[in-house]
């Protein structure tokens, strides 16, 4: 990409076309100074300028009278891009700004800005992530005070912030783990089993409150989507017979959903589509018929816009299901199914609703909570710019599941060398959230929508 390169100097009119009581024409690059001298008087010589200031000034006009104008003046590293910048703050009138730029482009070593060219060297100094750069799309193309404060809010870094301390504590937990495989021959633990499950939880639960933020609300009510997800054998099909008047397997042998159903329910006068997984358990050795029925349930769970977590009421919670239940940003509901066999359960164990597939107790109950659920989600209004949440979605996801997938291997005292392996997954698809990974083609999407002068 041409526009890659900054060893040039930029140069735009970077207020709105049409006429107006100030425009703006924007310069940055290594030639601004020389450039400015050339066109601009100043009271005070630019070359005697330590620190970023404004100026009263006067543009040199060839064959009319000096035009009194405003110079800002970065003549060090403080800029927006991290480079020698300048903007000349003058009467908006469009063939005045045309002149000027047309100035600033006939010095040597000068050109015209491509579109996002200032905000994309911004971002390649450091001075901004990928998400705030989209930030700034965000407040140039708001069409309201809720689309202005989103892009505020992330400009000022409401989603950069936890993806980055998410991110510099993976790094922390990497290098320990790396190190102790260092020294294993020595007996020398870096870090123990119980603090690296507790960190790499609370990434898990970081992560997962910012994917809450970037999830596109739908606004098609049919579109709304609720998963049933539990152990082999939790009710789950029994449960989405009663709900969407379902066509479900239903049997006593446990894992006899392999793929997904989906179905059409209405609850509270919202339309929502359920869908029953396999269960969800994990092996160190699955079968290939087991693996592509995780992999179907993981889809679904990535893509749901409600989940909700069945236990088996009767008989006691398993290990699995423990660990699922301190996941309380995850599900959005927690049920005791078979109720009508209920089985004493711990009363530290978060469960919303019991109900019965066979006596079809609390059945109305789960349809009204989802229907709640999913009407405060449709009403919800998302704190991320658009174009962020399209792009950082599925990466994010990919994040979340490779540090679930390490807390499963460290629960299970299946070798740190994994857990590492999965926190450097985990790692890569975090850097191409915020920028630290990137290739031409994401920033070809992310400052193709630019204009010119931003």
């Amino acid at each position: 990409m041409s526009r890659l390169s900054i060893d040039d100097t930029i140069a735009a009119i970077a207020s709105p076309p049409g006429p107006a009581i100030r425009g703006i024409v924007r310069i940055s690059g290594p030639a601004t100074e020389s450039c400015l001298i050339r066109l601009v008087q100043t009271a005070r010589p630019l070359s005697e300028i330590k620190s970023a200031c404004s100026l009263a000034a006067k543009i040199r006009l060839d064959s009319l009278q000096e035009i009194e104008c405003q110079l800002l003046f970065w003549p060090n590293t403080q800029s927006y891009t991290r480079q020698v910048s300048a903007e000349i703050h003058m009467t908006g009138s469009r063939p005045l700004l045309e002149w000027t730029l047309e100035q600033l482009c006939r010095a040597k070593g000068v050109r015209m800005a491509t579109p996002g060219e200032f905000t994309l060297r911004a971002f390649l100094s450091g001075r901004i992530d990928l998400t705030q750069a989209e930030a700034v799309l965000g407040v140039i193309e708001a069409a309201g005070v809720h689309d202005l404060e989103s892009a505020l809010t992330q400009l000022a870094g409401g989603l950069a912030g936890p993806l980055s301390r998410a991110r510099n504590e993976l790094l922390y937990l990497l290098a320990e783990l790396e190190a102790g495989l260092d020294f294993s021959e020595e007996d020398i633990q870096f870090i123990s089993p119980q603090e690296l499950t507790d960190r790499l939880a609370g990434c898990h639960q970081t992560l997962l409150q910012v994917s809450e933020q970037v999830t596109e609300r739908k606004v098609n009510q049919a579109s709304l989507s609720a998963v049933l997800v539990g152990w082999p054998n939790a009710g789950k099909s029994s449960l989405f017979n009663r709900l969407v008047d379902g066509q479900a397997i239903v049997s006593e042998q446990a894992g006899t959903t392999r793929d997904y159903l989906t179905g059409l329910m209405i609850a509270d006068s919202m339309h929502i589509e359920l869908s029953d997984t396999a269960g969800l358990e994990f092996h160190q050795h699955p079968t290939a018929v087991e693996t592509a029925a995780q992999q179907a349930t993981s889809e679904q769970l990535k893509n749901a816009d409600l989940r909700i977590l069945c236990l088996d009421g009767s008989r006691p919670v398993n290990d699995w299901e423990r660990n699922q239940l301190q996941r309380t940003t995850y599900y959005h509901l927690t049920l005791r199914t078979k109720s009508d066999q209920l089985y004493p359960c711990d009363p530290d164990d978060r469960v919303d609703l019991a109900t019965s597939a066979v006596l079809k107790t609390g059945i109305d109950e789960l349809k009204s909570a989802i229907g709640q659920l999913a009407s405060s989600l449709q009403n919800a209004e998302s704190s991320v710019v658009a174009s962020t949440a399209v792009r950082v979605k599925n990466s994010l996801w990919m994040a979340i599941e490779s540090i679930q997938r390490a807390l499963d291997t460290s629960r299970l005292e299946m070798g740190e060398e994994l857990v590492a392996a999965e926190i450097r997954i985990a790692l890569d698809q975090l850097g191409q959230v915020v920028g630290t990974v990137y290739t031409d083609d994401i920033l070809d999407v992310v400052f193709g929508k630019f204009c010119i002068g931003k």
